[in-house]
C-alpha cells in the first residue's frame, strides 16, 4: 500500500488556491462532496473510510489552515475520492448522482442549539476571516517583493549552462517512452500554515534537492524538465508556489519513477539528508548577483519578516476556528456519522 500526501490548496495572494477541482470532474472516479460546519466530523469521517481500506493505494490531501486535519481522501483501486466541500474550497456536482454526490452533514446537527449560539459563532467566524485576510495582504506584500527578486536575477541566468545540465540529467534519467505524449497534473506538496511553511515529502521517492534562494533558475530548471518528460511520455506533478505571484514551479515529481525534484528557497529553507544537493548558484552570473547583493539581502529579510507575520495570523485564525468547531461539535449526533460511515464503506465496496 502506497500513500502519497498532498496539500488540497494553499493561501496566496489573491485568496486560496486549488486546482483539486480537475480531479472531481474526472468521471473515471466516483466523488462525495461532503458539506457541514467546523467540527462537523468532515476530517474524522475521511480518516475512518481511509481505515476501511488499509489494503489500497491512495492519496491524502490535508488542511493547510490545519495539517492535522484531511480536506481530501483518494482511494486509487476503488476509484472513490471523498473532498470537503465548504469554504474556501466550495465544490458542487458536475454530474450529480452520476460521478459525484453531496453528503450533508449538517442533517445531524441541533439547529436550534446553534441558534441560541448565534452571537458567539458569528463572532468566532468574524475574527477567522479577518485573520485569514490579513495573512492574505502579508502574503501579498511577500509576492510583490519576491517578484523584485525575480526581476533581479532572471536575467543572471546562464541558459545555455542550465540547458545543457538539463539535458544530461534528463538523459540519464529518463529515457524516452514508446507511449505519446504525457499529462501534467497539479498537486500541492507545500503550503504555508499555522505552523510554518511545511512540505509534504513524498515516501521511498528519490529526492534531488534543488539549492536556490533566488527561485528564478529552479523555476526555469523544472519547466524544462517537465517539457522534456511529458515529450518523452511521462506523466508528471507539479506542485505550484502560491504565495508568488508567478506561480513558479517549486517541486516536481515522476510517480512512475519515484523521483521527485524539490527546491530549497528562502520561502520554504528546505534542508533534506540527500547527498549532493544542486547549487543553483553556479548558473547564474556572479557579476549581476553580487552587483544586486545588498538588494537581494534585503528582499531575503523582508520575505522572513512577512512570513512570519502570515504564520501569527493563522495560527490566530485556528485559535478562532478551534471556538467555531467547540460550538458545533457540542450540537452534534454522531451516532448518525457512526451509521453513514458503515453505509459508506458498504457504498464504495459495491462501486468498486
Amino acid at each position: 500500500m502506497k500513500c502519497t500526501r498532498y496539500f488540497l490548496g494553499s493561501s496566496s495572494p489573491t485568496g486560496f488556491k486549488t486546482n483539486f477541482n480537475s480531479l472531481i470532474s474526472d468521471t473515471g472516479y466516483y466523488t462525495y462532496i461532503i458539506k457541514g460546519g467546523p467540527g462537523t466530523g468532515k476530517s474524522t469521517l475521511m480518516k475512518r473510510i481511509e481505515k476501511a481500506f488499509p489494503d489500497e493505494d491512495k492519496e491524502i490531501y490535508f488542511c493547510s489552515s490545519d495539517p492535522d486535519s484531511y480536506d481530501a481522501v483518494i482511494l486509487k483501486e476503488s476509484k472513490v475520492i471523498l473532498v470537503d466541500g465548504t469554504s474556501p474550497h466550495c465544490f458542487d456536482c458536475d454530474y450529480p448522482g452520476a460521478v459525484q454526490c453531496i453528503l450533508d452533514l449538517g442533517r445531524f446537527w441541533d439547529t436550534i442549539r446553534l441558534r441560541e449560539q448565534k452571537d458567539s459563532i458569528v463572532s468566532a467566524t468574524t475574527d477567522y476571516l479577518q485573520y485569514h485576510l490579513r495573512c492574505r495582504r502579508f502574503i501579498a506584500a511577500m509576492a510583490a517583493i519576491i517578484s523584485d527578486t525575480l526581476h533581479i536575477v532572471s536575467p543572471a541566468i546562464n541558459t545555455v549552462k542550465l540547458d545543457n545540465f538539463i539535458g544530461r540529467l534528463s538523459k540519464k534519467l529518463f529515457p524516452k517512452k514508446t507511449a505519446g505524449e504525457g499529462n501534467t497534473y497539479y498537486k500541492q506538496l507545500s503550503s504555508i500554515s499555522p505552523n510554518g511553511y511545511i512540505t509534504n515529502i513524498p515516501d521511498d521517492n528519490t529526492v534531488y534537492l534543488l539549492d536556490d534562494s533566488h527561485m528564478a533558475g529552479s523555476d526555469y530548471f523544472l519547466r524544462k524538465l517537465a517539457s522534456d518528460l511529458t515529450g518523452k511520455g511521462y506523466d508528471i506533478e507539479v506542485s505550484l508556489c502560491n504565495v508568488q505571484n508567478e506561480e513558479n514551479y517549486e517541486h516536481l515529481r515522476v510517480p512512475e519513477l519515484s523521483i521527485v525534484f524539490l527546491t530549497s528557497t528562502i520561502i520554504n529553507n528546505l534542508t533534506l539528508p540527500v547527498k549532493k544537493p544542486v547549487n543553483f548558484l553556479r548558473f547564474y552570473d556572479k557579476n549581476i548577483i553580487h552587483e544586486k547583493k545588498s538588494r537581494l539581502k534585503f528582499n531575503a529579510s523582508a520575505v522572513k519578516n512577512l512570513q512570519n507575520e502570515a504564520v501569527c495570523s493563522l495560527k490566530n485564525a485556528k485559535e478562532s476556528h478551534d471556538k467555531l468547531e467547540k460550538y458545533y461539535t457540542e450540537a452534534v449526533e454522531f451516532g448518525g456519522i457512526d451509521e453513514l460511515v458503515n453505509v459508506l464503506v458498504s457504498d464504495i465496496k459495491s462501486i468498486s
